[in-house]
C-alpha cells in the first residue's frame, strides 16, 4: 500500500525504514551527549542551586546553629572595603590576571597562530616548543619554575642570595604574572591554527592575485573569516573575568601578596581562608560565587549583544 507525501507516493516500508533510521541517528547522538549532559546536571545546574541557600548560611560559631540572613553579604563586603584583608587582594590579582590574558597573551597568540599557519621558515620546530608546555602537568611546570626561581634556585644562585623572587611582596606578583605569560602563551594556541585551517584556499589564492601582502591578507582575510570564533572565545573570556587566577598554591601558597580569587575560594571550601572559621566559611563561598555570577553575567550579555552586531563571513 502507497502513501503520499508531497505528492509522490511511496511504501510503508520505506517509512518504516526512514524511521528506523532516524532513531539510529538519534540513538548515536543520544549516546555521545548523555554522559556530558549528566554531569552538567550534577556538577552544575544541582550544584548552582545547591549554593544559592548555602549564600544567605549562617552557622554560629559557638553553637553551630544555622540561620538564613544576609550575614554573609555584609561580612564579604566588609571584608572587601577593609583595608589589608585579603579578598580585596585576590580581586585585584583575578583581574590583573584576566587582563594580561585577554590584552596581551590571546592577541599574541593570535598572531602567532597566524604565522604558523602561513609556514614560516622553522614552524615545525615552534610548533614543539610552543606545544610542549600544554602536554606538561602543571604541576611539573610549578617544579620546573621553582628550580628556576625559588629559595635555592638557579636564578638566586647566579646573581645572589637576596634575590627571592617568590618571596618578596615587590617581586612575587610580578613573577607569578611572568609564569602565567609565558606558559599561558600558547594555551589557546591548537584553537587558533584549527581556525586558520578552515580558512578556503580559493579564497587565498585570490588575496595573492589581487597582490595582497601577508598583513593585508591577515586583516581582510584571516581576522574576517575568523571572527565568529574569535568572538566566542572573547565571550568565554569575559565570563571568566573574575575566576582568573595563576598557579598561586604550587607556587607561593598566597604569601606575598599573591591571593586571587580562585585560590581564596579554595580556601573557604576547603579550611576557611584567613581569619575565617571553617564553620563560615561554606556559607561565604557561595555567598561569594553568587556575587561573581550577578556581576559577570550582565556584563556577558552586553558584550555579546555588541558582538553579534558585528557580520561574520559565511564560507
Amino acid at each position: 500500500m502507497n502513501t503520499e507525501i508531497n505528492g509522490v507516493g511511496v511504501t510503508k516500508d520505506y517509512l518504516r525504514e526512514k524511521k528506523i533510521r532516524r532513531a539510529k541517528e538519534l540513538a548515536c547522538i543520544w549516546s555521545v551527549l548523555i554522559i556530558p549532559l549528566i554531569m552538567l546536571a550534577i556538577f552544575w545546574v544541582y550544584g548552582t542551586i545547591q549554593s544559592i541557600p548555602i549564600a544567605f548560611e549562617h552557622r554560629n560559631e559557638l553553637t553551630g546553629e544555622v540561620s538564613y540572613d544576609f550575614y554573609n553579604f555584609r561580612y564579604l563586603f566588609g571584608d572587601f572595603t577593609t583595608t589589608g584583608r585579603v579578598l580585596l587582594e585576590s580581586v585585584k590579582n583575578s583581574l590583573l590576571y584576566w587582563g594580561l590574558g585577554f590584552f596581551i597573551i590571546t592577541p599574541l597568540s593570535y598572531l602567532m597562530a597566524y604565522f604558523l599557519f602561513k609556514k614560516i621558515p622553522g614552524y615545525k620546530i615552534y610548533r614543539y616548543i610552543f606545544f610542549f608546555p600544554q602536554i606538561v602537568s602543571s604541576v611539573i611546570l610549578s617544579s620546573f619554575f621553582l628550580y628556576l626561581v625559588g629559595n635555592n634556585g638557579l636564578i638566586k644562585q647566579a646573581f645572589g642570595s637576596d634575590l627571592l623572587l617568590l618571596r618578596n611582596s615587590d617581586t612575587a606578583m610580578l613573577t607569578m604574572l611572568f609564569y602565567n605569560f609565558y606558559f599561558g602563551l600558547c594555551a589557546n594556541l591548537l584553537y587558533w591554527l584549527s581556525a586558520f585551517a578552515r580558512l578556503p584556499d580559493e579564497v587565498l589564492e585570490a588575496g595573492k592575485i589581487d597582490g595582497c601582502n601577508v598583513l593585508q591578507e591577515f586583516i581582510y582575510i584571516a581576522l574576517p573569516c575568523t571572527w565568529s570564533f574569535l568572538a566566542t572565545m572573547l565571550m568565554l573570556m569575559v565570563t571568566g573575568i573574575l575566576s582568573s587566577g595563576g598557579a598561586t598554591l604550587l607556587l607561593t601558597g598566597g604569601g606575598y601578596g599573591t591571593y586571587d580569587l580562585p585560590y581564596y575560594e579554595y580556601l573557604l571550601t576547603t579550611s576557611g581562608a584567613e581569619g575565617i572559621s571553617e564553620r563560615m566559611s561554606q556559607g561565604l563561598a557561595g555567598c561569594l560565587g553568587l556575587v561573581k555570577g550577578v556581576i559577570v553575567l550582565p556584563v556577558a550579555i552586553l558584550i555579546n549583544h555588541f558582538v553579534n552586531k558585528i557580520e561574520a563571513v559565511e564560507f
